[in-house]
């Protein structure tokens, strides 16, 4: 849960795309099935599997983890503290 709530205060971050590409398959589903369930681009979950895109906004990866009903903790690869520069 304290995931979650980190990542609501991020405008951005990082998901693992194997996991994204493994739930998807696990459903049976392509990418442009993906795309039209999620309303999330063909091009951009394509860039997700890859891991070719960083830096995913919080609402895209919420509507790829409702659409494949799993958790958003469940994709985190990446939880930054805004204070962790001012924390040294």
């Amino acid at each position: 849960m304290k995931c979650k709530i980190q990542i609501r205060h991020e405008k951005s971050m990082d998901i693992n795309g194997d996991k994204v590409r493994v739930a998807r398959a696990e459903k049976g589903w392509t990418i442009t099935e993906m795309a039209d369930k999620s309303g999330v681009t063909r091009k951009t979950i394509g860039q997700i599997e890859k891991g070719s895109k960083k830096g995913i906004r919080f609402s895209t990866i919420q509507q790829i983890a409702k659409t494949l009903g799993r958790s958003i903790e469940y994709f985190c690869t990446h939880i930054e503290n805004k204070n962790e520069e001012g924390d040294k």
